[in-house]
């Protein structure tokens, strides 16, 4: 079942808020790099430098009105192959109108990622484009977001490694714009264990014309992990979303509702839970459809989505952990 790939966001959640459109060349800044600038001297997209840290731009699209996009650019960082640099904080900005942003870093080697050219965007449908063995470094569905992990968990990347920058837009206004990204990597002093994410898709979802529906499934770890976050993701007609753990001790009990799919996308847990193999989550996505048309599971921004995100790391030996993402495209 999770080796299916379906080609979608991977780790995105959603919205259609922020700044102001600009242009920039791609950069990397270092720790006395200053406070970032666009071209367009109009535009709010400014997110300073970290002081332990690097700052990595995307050259960005122009958009035109009414558009509904979807992009991937792949950066390159700066410095040598053996130059390491361990990360445990992001942070992401990116200008009005984008609907996600999802930052994929590969493990190992790509043979797509290193032949690709940098910094021309592509058209794509999810970073899975550049192949299976990618993770996410950073997502986002909000103008900015800035996410810490636990300690000891994090990210370490080298000189010279290839980012994939997943960006679709939906310009819901009168004229062209651009959009653009930024990405913050902070620097910390070691890492014990690398952050992964899984994703729970439920795909076989379906809201006629003028209709309320609400889907229910349930997905189980195949390893011993330990989760610091939960993410939904449905796009504007979603309405309620709940989660349950299944197995276990806390079989049946409920951890979190949201009733905001703009804003209320995140649940944290403090501290980090320990989820046993064979234990998981059961989630629920409720929605509401004022059209006249069908919604179902799709990549546009129009389509809908019912997806539960988690952050994780192994519990014991990174290396013996799989990959425990699940897609559910039948009850």
């Amino acid at each position: 079942m999770k080796d299916t790939v379906f080609a979608i966001l991977g780790s995105a959640l959603l919205t259609a808020a922020g700044c102001a459109s600009g242009t920039s060349q791609p950069t990397a800044r270092g720790r006395d790099a200053g406070q970032p600038t666009m071209a367009d001297a109009g535009s709010q997209l400014s997110l300073p430098s970290p002081e332990n840290g690097m700052q990595i731009a995307t050259s960005g699209r122009d958009i035109a009105a009414g558009a509904d996009e979807e992009w991937c650019e792949v950066v390159e960082l700066p410095g040598e192959p053996e130059e390491r640099f361990l990360v445990a904080r992001t942070e992401l900005a990116m200008t009005r109108f984008s609907h996600h942003l999802i930052v994929s870093m590969a493990q190992g080697r790509s043979e797509a990622l290193d032949a690709a050219a940098l910094n021309d965007p592509v058209p794509c449908a999810g970073a899975h484009f550049y192949g299976t063995n990618l993770v996410t470094l950073a997502a986002s569905a909000k103008p900015y977001v800035s996410r810490e992990l636990p300690d000891g968990i994090g990210f370490e990347l080298r000189g010279g490694q290839r980012l994939v920058f997943d960006y679709h837009a939906l310009n819901t206004g009168a004229a062209p714009t651009h959009v653009q990204h930024r990405l913050n990597l902070h620097y910390v002093e070691r890492i014990e264990k690398p952050a992964r994410t899984f994703g729970f898709y439920n795909q076989y979802i379906q809201i006629p014309p003028h209709s309320d529906r609400s889907f229910v499934d349930e997905c189980l770890l195949d390893d011993d992990v330990l989760v610091w976050a939960l993410s939904r993701h449905t796009h504007r007609h979603g309405t309620d979303f709940r989660v349950w753990w299944v197995g276990g001790e806390r079989d049946g009990e409920l951890i979190w509702t949201s009733t905001d799919w703009e804003q209320d996308i995140e649940h944290r847990f403090e501290p980090p839970v320990v989820v046993a193999a064979g234990e998981g989550f059961r989630w629920e996505c409720s929605f509401t459809n004022p059209t006249d048309a069908t919604l179902n599971f799709g990549t546009q921004a129009s389509d809908e989505m019912c997806i539960l995100f988690g952050a994780f790391a192994a519990l014991g030996d990174d290396a013996d952990v799989e990959p425990q993402s699940c897609y559910r495209f039948t009850p």
